[in-house]
């Protein structure tokens, strides 16, 4: 594999086989893995707080219905004591 310069840029070679450009900058490429495995582990957190906070919300409907049931037992019992 033979690389050539790009002109204009340090880090960058051309690989005269294929014509691909490469990023020969290895710090660069090193800070690039950890912001991108930080984005992923975000995105992550991200996903499962969505995730909580849908199952808290069925929770908080499911506790709504029972709550509405049982105000209409209790008022039935009322209407049957009168």
């Amino acid at each position: 594999m033979s690389l050539e310069k790009v002109e204009g840029y340090s880090n960058l070679r051309k690989d005269v086989a294929n014509g691909g450009v490469i990023n020969v900058d290895k710090k660069s490429f090193e800070s690039y893995k950890t912001q991108r495995l930080f984005a992923l582990q975000k995105s992550e957190e991200t996903k499962q707080t969505v995730s909580s906070v849908t199952k808290l919300e069925t929770e908080i409907n499911n506790i709504k219905c029972d709550m509405q049931d049982i105000k209409m037992m209790l008022q039935s019992l009322l209407e049957k004591g009168k």
